[in-house]
C-alpha cells in the first residue's frame, strides 16, 4: 500500500487553516456578544440616571425662571427673559433620540447604524 503524502499534507493544512479560521470567527463572535451585553447594561444605567435627573432638571429650570423674574437687570442692559422649554427634559430627550434614529435610518452608511438599539 502506497501513501500519497501530498494529499495527506494538503488535507492536514486545509484542516488546520479551517480550524484557525473557525477559532477566529468564534473569538470575534464572543467579543461582539460581550460588547453588546456591556452596551445593553450601560443603556439600562443611562436610562435610570436619565429618569432620575430629568425631573430635577425641570425643577431647576422652573426655579431659575422664578429667580430671574425677581432680579433687577438695570436700565442699561437688556436681557432676554429666561424661557422655559415647552416640554419637560424627558420629552425633549425622547424627541432627540427619535430624531437621531430617523437620521440613522435615512443615512445608509452611517457609522454604528445597526438599527437594533432602543
Amino acid at each position: 500500500m502506497k501513501l500519497d503524502w501530498n494529499k495527506i499534507i494538503s488535507n492536514a493544512v486545509t484542516v488546520l487553516v479551517a480550524t484557525v479560521f473557525m477559532g477566529a470567527a468564534l473569538q470575534l463572535w464572543n467579543g461582539v456578544q460581550t460588547i453588546d451585553s456591556r452596551i445593553d447594561s450601560n443603556l439600562v444605567d443611562i436610562k435610570a440616571t436619565q429618569s432620575i435627573l430629568s425631573p430635577k432638571v425641570d425643577m431647576i429650570e422652573k426655579r431659575l425662571a422664578e429667580i430671574l423674574e425677581h432680579l433687577d437687570h438695570g436700565d442699561e442692559i437688556t436681557i432676554d427673559p429666561f424661557k422655559l422649554p415647552s416640554k419637560g427634559s424627558q420629552e425633549l430627550i425622547d424627541d432627540e433620540r427619535i430624531s437621531n434614529q430617523m437620521m440613522q435610518q435615512q443615512t445608509p452608511n452611517a457609522p454604528f447604524g445597526r438599527g437594533r438599539r432602543q
